[in-house]
C-alpha cells in the first residue's frame, strides 16, 4: 500500500463563525500577496491551503504547456511543487507508468465540465488497467476526487485535480466555489508562467493520416479503422507511425493527446 503524505494543512472539525471570517481574511491577504509576487508556485501554495478549508487535502495542477511532465516524475522541482500528493504516490504513479492509461487525462481532453471520479468509475466501462489506477489511488488515500479541466487556445489543456483522504461527506455538497477558485487560479498561473515565445504551427498531416488519427482519438483500434476507411490494417499502421513521427511521440495515446494540445483535433 502506498502511504500518502500531504504538506497542506488539514481541516479539523466544524469551525466557529469567527474562525471562518478570520481565515477568509487571512487567505485573501495571502492570495493578494501571491498574485503581486508573480510567483506561480507561491500562488499554488495559497490555492492548496484554501482548498484544504473545503476538505480537499490533496491537490495536483498539471498544465500541459508548463508542467506537463509533473506526474511522470520527469520534471524539475518547480513543476513537482504544483502537486501536494505524497512523494510515495508520485514515485509509484511514475514507476507503474499510470500516466499513459489514466482515463482522467483522456476525459479532460474532451470535457469542459468538472469530472467527479466516483461518476467515472460507476458510469464508464473502464479497462482493468484503468480500474487498477483508481484502486491504487484509493489505497493511497485519494478517496473522493474531482478533476477540473481547462481548455486554452491551440488545444492546450490543463487540469486541477482535488481529492480528500476522507469521504465525500468531508467536502462541500455544492463545490461551485471550488470550481470558481480553480478557474481563477488557472487563469493567473497561465498568465504568470506562460511562455512569451511564439508557438510554432502544428505539423502538417496528410488527409489519410488525419483520418486515421481522428478515429484513433475515438478509441478505434487499427483493425477498426481499416474496416471503417476501407484499407488494410498495415496501411493504417503505416499512417499512424507517420503521425507519431510528425508529432514526436512514441504511442497512440500520446499522439492523440499531442494532436489535441496543438489544435489538430477539434
Amino acid at each position: 500500500m502506498v502511504q500518502l503524505r500531504s504538506n497542506v494543512r488539514q481541516r479539523k472539525g466544524t469551525p466557529e463563525v469567527g474562525d471562518v471570517i478570520a481565515r477568509e481574511e487571512s487567505w485573501q491577504v495571502l492570495w493578494t500577496e501571491a498574485m503581486a509576487s508573480h510567483d506561480p508556485l507561491r500562488l499554488f501554495d495559497a490555492l492548496a491551503n484554501r482548498l484544504a478549508d473545503f476538505g480537499f487535502d490533496q491537490v495536483a495542477y498539471v498544465n500541459f504547456q508548463h508542467t506537463g511532465e509533473a506526474l511522470s516524475g520527469q520534471s524539475g522541482e518547480p513543476a513537482r511543487r504544483t502537486i501536494t500528493y505524497g512523494q510515495d504516490w508520485i514515485e509509484f504513479y511514475a514507476r507503474e507508468g499510470y500516466f499513459e492509461d489514466d482515463v482522467l487525462f483522456d476525459l479532460a481532453l474532451t470535457n469542459q465540465r468538472p469530472i467527479e471520479w466516483e461518476q467515472v468509475t460507476s458510469a464508464l466501462d473502464l479497462s482493468k488497467r484503468q480500474l487498477e489506477i483508481f484502486q491504487a489511488g484509493w489505497d493511497a488515500g485519494h478517496r473522493f476526487g474531482i478533476t477540473i479541466p481547462f481548455h486554452g487556445p491551440t488545444g492546450r489543456v490543463a487540469t486541477l485535480s482535488v481529492s480528500t483522504s476522507g469521504t465525500q461527506m468531508d467536502v462541500p455538497r455544492d463545490p461551485m466555489e471550488v470550481y470558481a477558485l480553480a478557474a481563477q487560479f488557472h487563469a493567473i498561473f497561465d498568465a504568470i508562467a506562460g511562455s512569451k515565445d511564439l508557438v510554432p504551427p502544428p505539423p502538417r498531416l496528410s488527409e489519410r493520416e488525419y483520418e486515421c488519427l481522428s478515429w484513433a482519438a475515438q478509441g478505434k483500434s487499427n483493425r477498426d479503422i481499416a474496416e471503417i476507411i476501407g484499407v488494410s490494417e498495415p496501411t493504417v499502421q503505416f499512417h499512424m507511425s507517420n503521425v507519431m513521427k510528425k508529432l514526436k511521440v512514441s504511442s497512440r495515446v500520446s499522439a492523440v493527446y499531442e494532436a489535441s494540445r496543438v489544435g489538430l483535433l477539434r
